[in-house]
């Protein structure tokens, strides 16, 4: 990452895509119910959201001949979780649509519109505070045993992104504070013809730092002030996710190829 700009690595998801192209041939396990369009689906959704996470991210840090205002920061924010959110949503969306084509009774029924409509990250991780808890879905730990192994050990980062969202989304603002860019690009202010003012030219300061409230959904009654060492930023939070994304395409085109066997390795009429 360099200059605010995000780099997400999706080289293993267009194999991955691929792979499902094979996959899904007569020859092969066959497209029932389409599923091979719901898995593109999934996929060019999933490509979507990680460009708009990395527009607002750019966006909101960059300097701009405009002026900046807290509710810009926040709605650039908002914006960077819900992408975020639904970028984990699309992904557990094509995923289950592979998953499917050889597991099909381990999978969400990808030609049930109610099944569909169950589609959720839950199936891959389950959920503890039901009575009884939600067990994942039999078939992750068959089909993508070490993406499901991460999606475990990055469980702090996804509730995070998930309870950001749900805030934004459903509550109120998640802008709380943070720290300007004092670098403006030489000639800036002169060729916007502001002048040596500070009080005017914070006005046009981008974000350097992004502050993210711990526990969200705490009443604001029960909050305390948050000592310095103990902020989550967003730009920390935003360079763990890019990680992630990487890890999980290079995990779910090995454990596909590992466990989805299929009679021809080649497009074309089988030999």
């Amino acid at each position: 990452m360099s200059d605010f700009i995000l780099h997400f690595d999706t080289a293993a998801f267009e194999q991955l895509d691929q792979f499902a192209l094979l996959v899904c041939q007569h020859y092969n396990l066959g497209n029932q119910g389409d599923w091979f369009g719901t898995f593109r689906g999934g996929l060019n959704g999933f490509y979507a959201r990680l460009y708009g996470v990395a527009l607002h991210y750019q966006t909101v840090h960059v300097w701009l001949p405009t002026v900046r205002s807290p509710k810009e920061i926040e709605y650039h924010l908002a914006s960077i979780f819900f992408n975020l959110d639904s970028a984990i949503e699309c992904l557990t969306f094509a995923l289950n649509a592979l998953g499917y084509a050889a597991m099909p009774s381990s999978f969400r029924d990808v030609s049930d519109v109610r099944a569909l409509k169950r589609i959720c990250p839950k199936d891959l991780l389950g959920d503890p505070s039901t009575n009884p808890p939600r067990l994942p879905l039999a078939g992750y730990a068959t089909i993508f045993p070490n993406v499901q192994l991460l999606w475990q050990r990055k469980l702090i980062l996804l509730n995070r992104i998930v309870e950001q969202h749900d805030v934004s989304k459903h509550r109120k603002t998640i802008f709380v504070g943070g720290m300007a860019r004092l670098d403006p690009p030489i000639g800036f202010y002169e060729s916007l013809s502001i002048p040596d003012d500070v009080a005017i030219r914070a006005q046009f300061w981008p974000m350097a730092e992004i502050i993210l409230q711990n526990d969200p959904k705490l009443p604001r009654a029960e909050r305390t002030p948050q000592p310095a060492a103990d902020h989550v930023h967003l730009e920390t939070l935003a360079t763990e996710f890019v990680d992630f994304i990487r890890g999980m395409g290079n995990k779910a085109l090995t454990d596909a190829q590992a466990t989805i066997a299929i009679p021809e390795q080649s497009l074309g009429p089988p030999s």
